[in-house]
């Protein structure tokens, strides 16, 4: 199972089409960069020597104007060459920040995205649940190696599985979504609103991967769980747990939690191919489905912030943080290890830790390089889209002389 809410290919099921089982550009003042392509679509890029959290005064504005346009090109050359609708990235390091994007939003209207446009976010989801879980602990009101059971009651051998191995997968609860009865179930009916119960029992009717604590698997199921737990711990629901616990001290104005908080405006249409044709699929399954495990809503700026927080000691302590980054070993291609809702990437910038994320009509890839001290966040509005090469590409403009 990829690090997605979704089997490994999920197409749309309206009007006939298949379901199948599945995870700008000139360097010019950096107050602003547009151009417009022939089609209309364009292609956006802002930046600023003045950059955000990790910046400094060290890199001249004119080599941070010329950074920022190569990645605007990098970031277009990949929504051409994979076919995207549309993506937007954000790049942060010492003495630059850039946001870009690339293609539309919509497109049969032809809108093209903006750089601070809103995109589902699938599994990134997880790295704040889990933050939310640290902070609970850092405040007294959970302990990492407590039963599930004393939180949540129904899971099976809840008595035998921690809350740490809820929460670095390695509980051995089914995840719900390799499920076909799931997925016929959405499908049969778009609109049905998920409990979170619902997709436990669905995941109970299967037998685990392995005994708690004998094996690594990603599971959806872990964080339906997880999200339960935090509220169980704190008697507040996790909307609101989300907005005072992560959102505002962080200074996150653009994100929210699908279906546990008021949606904000600006959300891109999501796109699915079948038969090579795009399919509008932006709210093909009630976000319900995802939940604690998948139903997050963000921006390019507030992801790479976000982490960028977590990991520098904004929203969690020294110890928090040093078991949010006990590794096990997680065999998910280029990820290599998954600690607490974070998972740890080989990449030409050397180490990055974040996640990745995907869910009907949507990808995404939140990463920061320890060693350079760089953080890129690229979001894409096509559910399969390679976020990961596209990652990778704009860390190559960085290392390159």
């Amino acid at each position: 199972m990829s690090r997605v809410l979704r089997p490994t290919a999920f197409f749309s099921c309206v009007g006939g089409l298949l379901l199948a089982g599945c995870t700008s550009s000139s360097p010019a003042p950096l107050d602003a960069v547009t151009t417009t392509d022939d089609d209309g679509s364009g292609s956006v890029g802002v930046g600023s020597d003045a950059a955000g959290p990790g910046g400094s005064d060290d890199t001249p504005g004119a080599s941070c104007n010329e950074l920022s346009a190569e990645l605007q090109g990098a970031l277009d050359a990949a929504v051409e060459a994979q076919r995207l609708p549309g993506a937007a990235a954000a790049v942060n390091l010492v003495g630059c920040s850039w946001l870009g994007a690339a293609g539309v939003a919509d497109t049969e209207a032809d809108v093209a995205i903006q750089p601070g446009d809103l995109f589902r976010a699938g599994s990134i989801t997880k790295t704040f649940v889990a933050t939310l879980a640290l902070r609970l602990r850092a405040e007294g009101k959970l302990s990492l190696d407590d039963a599930v059971s004393a939180y949540v009651d129904g899971i099976p051998q809840g008595d035998r599985i921690s809350v740490r191995q809820i929460l670095n997968h390695t509980s051995g609860i089914f995840d719900y979504t390799a499920i076909d009865e799931f997925w016929t179930a959405a499908l049969d009916d778009p609109t049905h609103t998920w409990t979170p119960a619902e997709l436990i029992d669905l995941a109970a009717s299967k037998p685990p991967y392995f005994e708690p604590g004998r094996g690594f698997a990603y599971s959806n199921t872990n964080y339906i769980i997880a999200g339960l737990i935090v509220e169980a711990a704190s008697g507040e629901p996790i909307g609101e747990l989300l907005r005072t616990r992560v959102l505002e001290p962080a200074g996150l104005v653009h994100t929210y939690l699908d279906g546990a908080q008021e949606a904000l405006p600006g959300l891109v249409h999501g796109y699915g191919r079948s038969r090579g044709e795009l399919v509008e699929m932006t709210s093909a399954i009630d976000v319900s489905a995802a939940g604690a495990a998948g139903a997050l809503v963000s921006t390019t700026g507030d992801l790479t912030s976000f982490y960028r927080k977590v990991l520098d000691g904004t929203l969690l302590g020294p110890a928090e943080l040093e078991e949010m980054t006990a590794w096990v070993d997680a065999p998910l291609g280029e990820v290599t290890g998954y600690g607490l809702g974070l998972s740890r990437r080989e990449s030409p910038l050397g180490v990055q830790v974040g996640h990745d994320g995907g869910i009907w009509g949507f990808t995404s890839s939140s990463y920061y390089a320890v060693d350079k001290d760089a953080s890129i966040t690229v979001l894409v509005n096509l559910d399969g889209g390679d976020v990961g090469r596209i990652v990778d590409d704009l860390s190559n403009v960085l290392i390159t002389p």
